[in-house]
């Protein structure tokens, strides 16, 4: 791709800046792959903790279940749970690392049963409940980890594609144009020495006759 340098002399100074502002873009971009790799590592370890715990969860979840089915029957335990079914709400917190806008907690609302209702009945309800809240909550904060991750990752891929195109393409390109401009300059200079010289041996001739 052309830069359009200015033609003649103004092309070096112009080509200069370009080649610094280049050359500082990749130390930026190498500073940036850094920190960006060390959060990906760091969510990396995240992602399996919370994957971990949510996984806990739902077996708790699974068993507080079985056990109330088991008590009072499946009619009963949906029966039970009817009235806060679908009402809990999950909010989620961003972040930006390094430009890159992230989910960064997940703040999870749902009602309880209340005391009334876990005295009238079987002793495993309130329980089952507790469970699977704590299980839905487990579930918000592994699917910010792993959504948080995700993110990181695709900015570390287009971070790496954008350093290689100026590290292999950009940076050459200006380098080389700048050397074949200093080589026309070089050897303009040499025709201005040449001509001037030539002027002046014409001048000392026409002097001494």
């Amino acid at each position: 791709m052309a830069s359009q340098a200015p033609a003649g002399r103004a092309g070096r100074p112009w080509l200069l800046e370009r080649i610094a502002t280049a050359a500082h873009g990749m130390d930026l971009l190498r500073q940036k792959q850094q920190l960006l790799s060390r959060e990906q590592r760091r969510l990396a370890r995240h992602r399996e903790e919370t994957k971990r715990e949510w996984a806990r969860a739902c077996e708790q979840a699974d068993l507080w279940s079985t056990r109330a089915n088991i008590i009072s029957g499946t009619t009963a335990t949906r029966l039970a749970g009817a009235k806060n079914e679908g009402r809990a709400d999950v909010a989620i917190s961003w972040r930006n690392t390094m430009g890159v806008l992230h989910p960064d907690e997940a703040r999870v609302t749902a009602p309880t049963l209340l005391a009334r209702d876990r005295a009238a009945l079987n002793a495993a309800i309130g329980p089952s409940s507790d469970a699977h809240q704590q299980a839905l909550e487990a579930g918000a904060r592994h699917a910010v980890a792993e959504s948080a991750l995700r993110a990181i990752e695709t900015e570390l891929v287009s971070a790496h594609r954008r350093l290689r195109a100026i590290e292999r393409h950009r940076l050459p390109s200006l380098r080389a144009e700048l050397r074949a401009l200093e080589l026309r300059l070089d050897e303009v200079e040499r025709e201005e020495r040449l001509v001037t010289r030539w002027a002046a041996d014409r001048q000392g001739q026409g002097d001494e006759v």
